[in-house]
């Protein structure tokens, strides 16, 4: 039986992994990455990224303090 999960997806794997000091960034920082990172997948989605959209959106309301589903309406 074949797996439904895609083979590969760019959210299951970290984007960017530095070693060295770590650096404390800002919650307004996060939020802008997050936005334009799920703006980015947005707009190269198929079928295959509805799922991690969705994941990558209650990240995002997550970090606003938002109930889950304040941004779906």
């Amino acid at each position: 039986m074949r797996s439904r999960r895609s083979p590969h997806s760019a959210v299951d794997h970290p984007v960017v992994v530095h070693a060295g000091a770590r650096e404390h960034v800002s919650q307004d920082d996060v939020l802008r990455f997050l936005a334009k990172f799920i703006q980015e997948r947005e707009e190269d989605a198929d079928a295959d990224t509805a799922g991690t959209l969705a994941q990558l959106r209650r990240v995002e309301r997550d970090f606003k303090g938002l109930p889950p589903a304040v941004l779906d309406s």
